[in-house]
Order: structure tokens, then C-alpha cells, then sequence
């Protein structure tokens, strides 16, 4: 429970100033607006402003260490911020910039994690190239697309039943793949709609251990998954 220690008046409007230090990482921010989002250890997103960072030049300096993207690996940085919130929402201010890497897995340990969501993700994906002109077709084994494109070969399908969690006790989260350990369990071939709602109900909300080594993610006790 945060608890607040006044409401101050600021550009005709206010907001709340929390006395509790939050930990977040940056994953938004708009160089040319001056302004971007954190994500804090619930998860929640804050509005920040370049100026509510105290060491303002390192942190443009070195924009890729403290700048978080799910769709690539690489280092990142945590930040410390007082939260506070006005009538357009969640913000940050007095932030930090820390040396604490987010989801530091290169070392070996346990840690509690909380169960928030469980899907059953599929994707497919063709390899689509340019290269068709005028009265010319597709090449061998290929089908011709729009605008000049030719896709090759069938799509790939990759298949993910991913147990979505947030550590309990420290910032992080992030999904482990259970689908081949489900089927085994339950002696399944397939997964099917009521296989996934029934491991959801029975996982939502359940706190569970995980393993962390070699820059991998398992569950220390996979009969959670035994339906």
C-alpha cells in the first residue's frame, strides 16, 4: 500500500506524490516530444517527461541501455521513480537511472513469480521476397502476390502455450513455453480449447517457482500443469 503525503497544485490541475520509490523500465520514448512511458513492477504504464530525469544527458547519451524492446536482446536498465498520478493518469517523476539489468538471466537462481495470464499462441509466417515485373511470373515453386511480391515455400507454424508471470519479488516477468510439457502430462496429442481454459482457471493468480539458468526459464514444479 503506497502512501500519499499530499496533493499539490501544478499547472492549474494536481496530482499525488507517493512516499514508496517504484522500480520500471523505460519502453516508450519520443526524442522529439521530450517525453515517453515506464513500466513499473506492476506492470502499470507511467507518463514521464525528459525533465524528471536527474541525469538527463546520460540517459540521452545512452538511450539503447535504458530503453527496453521485447523484440530484442540486449541489456537493459532499470530506473528508480517516485509514482505519482494526476487527473490524465499514472506518471513518474524524480527518476533514477540505475546499473540493476532488467531480468538479469545470466546467473543462476530461484525466485517466486505470480501466474497472470496463459495463451495458446500460434504463428505463421511465409517468406515473402520483390522481384515480380510486368508480364512476368513467379518464379519456380513460388505463388505470386500483390505488389510485386512472390511468396516462397508453405508458412511455418510455430505453436506456444506460454504461462505469461511477474516476479514477486523483484522487477521482471516475462512467459515460459509449457506446451510440450502439458501434452506430455496429460497425455495429449493436440491442445484444444478446453485443455487451455481448464489449465487457466486451475493457474490464474497461482504463485509458483522458477528456475533461472543458462538464459532460460522452467518451472521448478511442473505438476502445476497436470489437469
Amino acid at each position: 500500500m503506497i502512501n500519499t503525503i499530499g496533493v499539490i497544485m501544478m499547472f492549474g490541475g494536481y496530482y499525488k506524490k507517493y512516499t514508496q520509490i517504484m522500480k520500471g523500465i523505460i519502453v516508450d520514448y519520443f526524442e522529439d516530444k521530450g517525453f515517453g512511458f515506464i513500466k513499473d513492477e506492476n506492470q502499470d504504464r507511467r507518463f514521464f517527461h525528459i525533465k524528471s530525469i536527474k541525469e538527463r544527458d546520460k540517459f540521452l547519451n545512452n538511450l539503447t541501455d535504458y530503453y527496453y524492446t521485447d523484440w530484442v536482446e540486449r541489456i537493459c536498465y532499470v530506473v528508480n521513480f517516485t509514482p505519482s498520478q494526476n487527473e490524465k493518469g499514472l506518471n513518474a517523476l524524480d527518476i533514477i537511472l540505475t546499473k540493476q539489468i532488467f531480468n538479469d538471466n545470466s546467473i543462476k537462481t530461484e525466485f517466486p513469480a505470480i501466474v497472470i495470464d496463459l495463451k495458446y499462441d500460434t504463428d505463421s509466417l511465409t517468406k515473402i521476397m520483390s522481384g515480380i515485373t510486368k508480364d512476368k511470373s513467379a518464379p519456380l515453386g513460388a505463388t505470386a502476390g500483390s505488389n510485386g511480391t512472390y511468396r516462397i515455400g508453405y508458412p511455418e507454424v510455430s505453436r506456444e502455450l506460454n504461462i505469461y508471470f511477474r516476479r514477486i519479488d523483484e522487477i521482471g516477468w516475462g512467459t515460459i513455453d509449457v506446451r510440450e510439457l502439458v501434452l506430455t502430462l496429460n497425455d495429449r496429442t493436440k491442445i484444444t480449447d478446453s485443455l487451455v481454459f481448464a489449465l487457466k482457471n486451475q493457474l490464474m493468480e497461482v504463485n509458483l517457482t522458477i528456475i533461472q539458468e543458462l538464459n532460460k526459464w522452467t518451472l521448478k514444479d511442473n505438476s502445476i500443469l497436470k489437469i
